[in-house]
């Protein structure tokens, strides 16, 4: 018959093995999670770094080349004087609004990047403080329990995450198109 204190120890020393492989496992995800996360957000900062330069000088060189056609054009129809000006004038401010768009839509990025950088943050405070608790679990119920909820927890923290994303991009488009639709029209 087996001995119980042998079988209590046997018992004592998997649930601590179990334990301690969950510990290691939990943190190599939130390893994980820091590192994708991180990558996620640089990767997010250079698109809107590269969205913003291309765009502004995209924008620089349009204005350029419409000023020129204008005054060819006008030059090529006999515009002068103050219709040449004027037309000029209200390229010069389409451009101005792209321009300004542009700003908008760059600022509005660094928000959505900021968004997932507080995302990664908190879910790996969160995973660590599970990890202590992890340490601390008594049977394989325990852990597993535990483990269990972590997961749902990183779960509905990723959708609220891509939720508030969601609501910073939209309100992103419509201060663009605000911007936008307020310089077409102002006073020229």
């Amino acid at each position: 018959m087996a001995n119980p204190r042998q079988t209590e120890r046997d018992v004592n020393e998997m649930s601590r093995k179990a334990a301690e492989q969950a510990a290691q496992t939990s943190r190599a995800m939130s390893e994980t999670a820091e590192r994708a996360g991180r990558a996620a957000s640089e990767a997010l900062q250079r698109n809107a770094e590269t969205l913003s330069n291309t765009w502004q000088s995209s924008t620089e060189a349009a204005s350029r080349i419409a000023e020129r056609s204008i005054e060819q054009f006008a030059n090529l129809f006999g515009f002068t004087g103050d219709n040449a000006r004027q037309s000029i004038q209200n390229s010069a401010s389409s451009v101005q609004a792209l321009i300004d768009s542009s700003t908008v839509l760059a600022s509005g990025m660094q928000n959505v990047s900021g968004e997932w950088m507080r995302f990664v943050q908190n879910r790996v405070e969160e995973n660590l403080k599970s990890l202590e608790e992890l340490m601390s679990c008594r049977t394989i119920h325990d852990c597993l329990a535990l483990q269990t909820r972590m997961a749902r927890d990183n779960v509905e923290a990723c959708l609220q995450s891509a939720r508030r994303t969601s609501e910073l991009s939209t309100k992103l488009a419509d201060d663009a198109v605000k911007q936008m639709s307020d310089a077409a029209l102002a006073p020229r």
